[in-house]
């Protein structure tokens, strides 16, 4: 991989990541809210984008419930549409803190990689991933193929299709559909061969 690749993959997990993890209205947003309201933010995307994606994201972001959204999407207080942690896709039982998140964690430790993380989350919530793979980038990219092909793509596919095809929000539907496309071109660029893994969701 190059010097190219890497930052690339840096610099979209980062603002990918932040918008699935932070509440619209959460200061650490603000910056990335303004990038996706610049006109020619597309322009900058790789790879290139259906109009269709970069219409629910711009007039998504113009809706006044986006808040309310995101509350609905990723918190309760009913069932989620698509749950954002990945051991609800990998554990036979659908639990987050399940097996998956176990193996997560020991792959982090055996790196010395520490988790800092701002809200009490588990470590394989769809946010934390896309930016561990931009830390990852950034600092271990020797280690970024086998997390990306053991830890994350094994099941991002399924919680993104389940994410695009939700009804509630324009917003997170484009982001959804960027984020996938996104992680192909990750995935084709780096020729990672993902690990096939049973999803229970």
């Amino acid at each position: 991989m190059n010097t190219a690749q890497l930052e690339w993959i840096s610099v979209s997990g980062r603002l990918l990541g932040s918008l699935f993890y932070y509440a619209p209205d959460n200061q650490n947003l603000a910056p990335i809210i303004d990038f996706f309201q610049q006109s020619d933010w597309q322009a900058e995307w790789q790879p290139t984008l259906s109009t269709d994606v970069v219409v629910k994201i711009e007039q998504g972001l113009l809706s006044e419930q986006l808040a309310f959204e995101y509350q609905h999407l990723f918190i309760g207080p009913n069932a989620l549409i698509a749950p954002p942690w990945g051991s609800v896709y990998l554990d036979p039982e659908s639990v987050i803190f399940g097996h998956s998140l176990l193996k997560l964690r020991e792959f982090l430790r055996q790196h010395e990689i520490a988790f800092v993380i701002e809200q009490n989350e588990p470590e394989d919530h769809i946010g934390l991933m896309l930016m561990l793979a931009a830390y990852l980038a950034e600092n271990h990219p020797e280690l970024l193929n086998v997390f990306l092909a053991e830890h994350f793509l094994t099941w991002s596919t399924r919680y993104l299709q389940l994410m695009a095809a939700q009804q509630e929000s324009a917003f997170y539907q484009g982001i959804a559909l960027l984020t996938q496309l996104t992680l192909t071109d990750w995935q084709q660029q780096l020729a990672i061969e993902v690990q096939k893994a049973r999803l229970y969701r």
